[in-house]
């Protein structure tokens, strides 16, 4: 009986060892043509993938405002380097999708309320220049086509809930507990 429960509560233990996802929020963004950015991202550290993408920028005067709703092809396989890079494309092809960049390290299993603030010298929102999205247009290449963010950080939100492994693992001890109260009841 006591193996049983030691093996239950085991278990439960390695199934609470992941961490939760994390919902990000962009908040105060500010470009330097006075454009702003607001929305959201979900990271999962253990799978180092984003979910959720739901970040949009305004109209200023040097471009129109995107709706980014996914990572940038290669750029948006750094963020645990601390660059992160959405698109508002979905790919395969990200050849003169939008690309919003933020470097920004960011703790990926903080709990609600922390902030994470930028490293603004390369932060900013442009195009894709080629496929894979390897490279993107600056101010340099591009006149006209990008503007620098200025302002702004992430705030985690809240850990998004994942009730799997709390059902498994309850699931599990109900399985457990009735066994045992089986084998009372036969004794």
């Amino acid at each position: 009986m006591k193996k049983a429960l030691y093996a239950a509560l085991l278990f439960l233990a390695s199934s609470s060892a992941s961490a939760a996802p994390v919902r990000w929020e962009l908040v105060d963004f500010q470009f330097s043509d006075a454009a702003t950015a607001y929305g959201s991202f979900t990271y999962d550290s253990d799978t180092e993938t984003f979910h959720d993408i739901d970040i949009r920028t305004t109209d200023g005067p040097t471009q129109a405002g995107r709706h980014y709703v996914s990572t940038a092809g290669t750029w948006g396989m750094h963020a645990p380097q601390g660059t992160l890079a959405f698109s508002d494309s979905t790919g395969p092809d990200f050849t003169d999708a939008g690309w919003f960049r933020m470097d920004i390290y960011v703790h990926f299993n903080a709990s609600p309320g922390t902030i994470s603030t930028q490293w603004f010298p390369a932060s900013a929102e442009s195009f894709c220049m080629n496929e894979s999205c390897w490279t993107a247009a600056s101010e340099d290449i591009a006149p006209g086509k990008s503007r620098r963010l200025t302002a702004g950080y992430l705030i985690a939100a809240a850990p998004v809930p994942e009730p799997a492994p709390f059902v498994l693992g309850t699931a599990g001890l109900l399985v457990i507990a009735a066994r045992l109260a089986s084998r009372q009841r036969r004794i």
